[in-house]
């Protein structure tokens, strides 16, 4: 049998203990470095809109979690922004970046709200879970002619979805105000069944709490486990990190490539779905605020880690649960929401860099020397003394 000759160097352990300690701080380092970047700008707005220099996160704070009512709020909008991030996280464990969320939502969305208030005849054993299948069904066909652009013609993903967005949301608006409209000049459609409705469990104003929230999130739990505990898991990490290597091995890439991005269109078409049957009841012109685009953030804020996106979509979803309580009570204009998610963004972008230096940071700590300078921190190499 051969020996793990890893198992026997005596720094073994050590490298295992740095390896969990960087998963970790990739884990974690998102929200922390995002939160922290965001704190100074919301002192900037506070004050040049003649409030206190914190009166801006007092006040976001009692907008999205400062009471029962802001706190269902919050959990409204959190389905739509963790289901697009794990949209886009998936499609990411393959090395594909889906920004077509947007559209894949709003056309999942109008084929749930048209098949569902079509359909109303049906028992609601049926109804239901159809209605979430004819959303996601229709966000996967979507996806689809992006992937096999992308494997048959080379051209890029990002390029085709951008476009795809606008096709989708023109599309939507001439089918909502046309055949699939209710018939007046509003542009939506008609109401879905009763049997096709999630009933609140929480009520709160006039509005009511289902349960889609805690299934997003147990949606994003699941990917996380199949993702790290299962060998078809194993598999999309490995064509994603190293495609030559994967094939090699025997790997289908191209086959788990195209399966991501057509399950990351299911989850932004049950994204568009679920907001139909849980919130709105039917779909109308301007139905999504940007959820799509917002999913993106929350992904890479989360460093693409399904298990994480629900946090980083709690976030997001409480910045745009507070921005009404920003100016009724603070008097600060609720557009500052979207410059702080500016922020946000930003801070994605800056993460990698300042990840690896709080790894190797990490690592000399735990390995009882100091930080290395010059060329010994880009060798990891122990700086010589005289």
């Amino acid at each position: 049998m051969k020996r793990n000759m890893a198992a026997d160097s005596p720094r073994a352990g050590a490298s295992g203990g740095d390896r969990a300690w960087s998963r970790l701080l990739e884990s974690i380092s998102g929200p922390l470095v995002a939160c922290a970047a965001a704190l100074p700008v919301c002192v900037v707005i506070s004050l040049s809109a003649g409030a206190g220099p914190f009166d801006l996160i007092a006040g976001l704070w009692t907008g999205a979690w400062g009471s029962a009512d802001a706190l269902a709020t919050t959990l409204g909008k959190l389905t739509p922004l963790l289901l697009t991030g794990l949209a886009v996280s998936m499609a990411y464990q393959a090395r594909l970046l889906n920004i077509g969320c947007e559209g894949q939502l709003m056309l999942g969305a109008l084929a749930s709200a048209a098949f569902a208030a079509s359909a109303k005849s049906l028992p609601a054993s049926l109804l239901a879970p159809l209605t979430l299948i004819a959303g996601a069904v229709i966000g996967a066909a979507w996806a689809y002619p992006a992937v096999w652009l992308k494997q048959k013609r080379g051209v890029h993903e990002v390029i085709t979805t951008i476009f795809m967005n606008t096709i989708a949301i023109h599309l939507c608006e001439i089918l909502v105000l046309g055949p699939l409209g209710d018939g007046t000049a509003i542009g939506r459609t008609r109401e879905i069944g009763d049997g096709a409705v999630w009933p609140p469990v929480w009520q709160y104003g006039a509005m009511g709490l289902t349960i889609a929230p805690f299934f997003a999130v147990v949606l994003g739990f699941l990917a996380h486990f199949w993702l790290s505990g299962t060998p078809w898991g194993f598999e999309v990490k490995a064509a994603g990190c190293n495609p030559e290597s994967a094939r090699a091995a025997g790997i289908e890439v191209e086959r788990w490539q195209k399966r991501m991005f057509l399950l990351s269109g299911a989850l932004a078409g049950l994204a568009g779905a679920l907001e139909v049957v849980a919130v709105h009841h039917r779909f109308y012109r301007a139905f999504s605020p940007g959820y799509g685009f917002d999913g993106i953030t929350a992904a890479f804020l989360a460093n693409a880690a399904p298990g994480w996106v629900w946090l980083s979509g709690l976030l997001l979803a409480g910045l745009r649960a507070a921005d009404k309580w920003l100016q009724l009570a603070v008097g600060i204009s609720p557009s500052s929401i979207y410059i702080i998610q500016a922020c946000l963004l930003l801070s994605v972008a800056g993460q990698p860099g300042i990840r690896d230096g709080l790894g190797r940071l990490v690592s000399n700590l735990r390995a009882g020397g100091r930080m290395p300078l010059g060329e010994h921190a880009r060798t990891g190499e122990p700086e010589s003394r005289p």
